[in-house]
């Protein structure tokens, strides 16, 4: 019975670890993503696209808040990036 129990810790214990990694793994992926999404959309020339994915992007990496240092970094990208012809 007490090894059983044992047993039955340890794989709880397993299953929380994978999935505290897997969410950890899937938030970095989606981080990169809306970046390279933000990237592309100063690029464009197109102010607000680029305003509403750089408002995601840097969320993401907040826990979904944004920073009044986030906001002013979105706003001297969005001065310094070029009109769409």
């Amino acid at each position: 019975m007490g090894a059983l129990f044992l047993l039955l810790i340890i794989a709880i214990f397993a299953a929380a670890i994978y999935f505290a990694v897997k969410y950890m793994v899937d938030g970095k992926k989606q981080t990169l993503q809306l970046k390279e999404m933000y990237e592309n959309a100063l690029k464009s020339g197109d102010k607000q696209n680029a305003l509403q994915v750089g408002r995601r992007y840097y969320s993401s990496m907040r826990g979904g808040e944004l920073s009044i240092y986030d906001e002013q970094a979105i706003a001297n990208d969005l001065s310094a990036m070029k009109e769409r012809s």
